[in-house]
Protein backbone atom coordinates (compact mmCIF):
# COMPACT_ATOMS: atom_id res chain seq x y z
CA UNK A 1 0.00 0.00 0.00
CA UNK A 2 1.22 3.47 -0.84
CA UNK A 3 1.46 6.12 1.76
CA UNK A 4 0.03 9.44 0.75
CA UNK A 5 2.40 12.11 1.77
CA UNK A 6 0.86 15.50 2.07
CA UNK A 7 2.95 18.27 0.73
CA UNK A 8 3.45 21.41 2.68
CA UNK A 9 1.25 24.22 1.39
CA UNK A 10 2.97 26.58 -0.97
CA UNK A 11 2.61 30.18 0.04
CA UNK A 12 2.72 32.65 -2.76
CA UNK A 13 4.65 35.79 -1.96
CA UNK A 14 2.50 38.85 -2.20
CA UNK A 15 3.53 41.65 -4.50
CA UNK A 16 4.85 44.73 -2.67
CA UNK A 17 2.44 47.67 -2.55
CA UNK A 18 4.31 49.91 -4.97
CA UNK A 19 4.49 47.25 -7.69
CA UNK A 20 0.81 46.22 -7.65
CA UNK A 21 -0.16 48.98 -10.06
CA UNK A 22 1.45 51.96 -11.70
CA UNK A 23 -0.86 54.28 -9.74
CA UNK A 24 0.55 52.92 -6.45
CA UNK A 25 4.06 53.36 -7.84
CA UNK A 26 3.20 56.93 -8.83
CA UNK A 27 1.82 57.69 -5.35
CA UNK A 28 4.79 56.20 -3.51
CA UNK A 29 7.71 57.22 -5.74
CA UNK A 30 7.00 59.77 -8.45
CA UNK A 31 4.70 62.21 -6.62
CA UNK A 32 6.94 62.62 -3.54
CA UNK A 33 10.02 62.87 -5.75
CA UNK A 34 8.57 65.61 -7.92
CA UNK A 35 7.20 67.50 -4.92
CA UNK A 36 10.65 67.42 -3.34
CA UNK A 37 12.25 68.58 -6.59
CA UNK A 38 9.70 71.40 -6.87
CA UNK A 39 10.31 72.52 -3.29
CA UNK A 40 14.09 72.50 -3.70
CA UNK A 41 14.33 74.03 -7.15
CA UNK A 42 11.48 76.55 -7.20
CA UNK A 43 10.36 77.31 -3.65
CA UNK A 44 13.55 77.22 -1.57
CA UNK A 45 15.27 80.60 -1.58
CA UNK A 46 17.49 82.33 1.02
CA UNK A 47 17.19 79.44 3.50
CA UNK A 48 13.39 79.68 3.60
CA UNK A 49 10.57 78.22 1.57
CA UNK A 50 8.73 80.93 -0.33
CA UNK A 51 5.24 80.10 -1.63
CA UNK A 52 5.02 83.08 -4.00
CA UNK A 53 6.17 81.07 -7.06
CA UNK A 54 3.07 78.86 -6.70
CA UNK A 55 1.02 81.75 -8.14
CA UNK A 56 2.97 81.60 -11.39
CA UNK A 57 1.79 79.26 -14.15
CA UNK A 58 5.40 78.46 -15.07
CA UNK A 59 5.86 76.69 -11.72
CA UNK A 60 2.89 74.39 -12.38
CA UNK A 61 4.06 73.77 -15.94
CA UNK A 62 7.49 72.81 -14.56
CA UNK A 63 5.77 70.47 -12.10
CA UNK A 64 3.70 68.79 -14.84
CA UNK A 65 6.66 68.37 -17.19
CA UNK A 66 8.78 66.96 -14.37
CA UNK A 67 6.03 64.45 -13.55
CA UNK A 68 5.82 63.29 -17.17
CA UNK A 69 9.58 62.84 -17.58
CA UNK A 70 10.12 61.26 -14.19
CA UNK A 71 7.11 58.98 -14.64
CA UNK A 72 8.22 57.85 -18.09
CA UNK A 73 11.80 57.08 -17.18
CA UNK A 74 11.05 55.41 -13.84
CA UNK A 75 8.42 53.31 -15.63
CA UNK A 76 11.03 52.15 -18.13
CA UNK A 77 13.94 51.63 -15.74
CA UNK A 78 12.29 50.58 -12.47
CA UNK A 79 8.59 49.72 -12.51
CA UNK A 80 8.44 47.56 -15.65
CA UNK A 81 11.41 45.42 -14.66
CA UNK A 82 10.47 44.96 -11.00
CA UNK A 83 6.77 44.30 -11.64
CA UNK A 84 7.62 41.56 -14.16
CA UNK A 85 9.93 40.02 -11.58
CA UNK A 86 7.27 40.01 -8.84
CA UNK A 87 4.36 38.94 -11.05
CA UNK A 88 6.14 35.91 -12.47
Amino acid sequence: MKKHKSKAPVYKKSIPFIFRSFFNFWLAVILPGTLTALAVSKLYYNNTINFEPLKLPSTWLYFAILQVFMGFFTYLWVYRIKSKEYKS
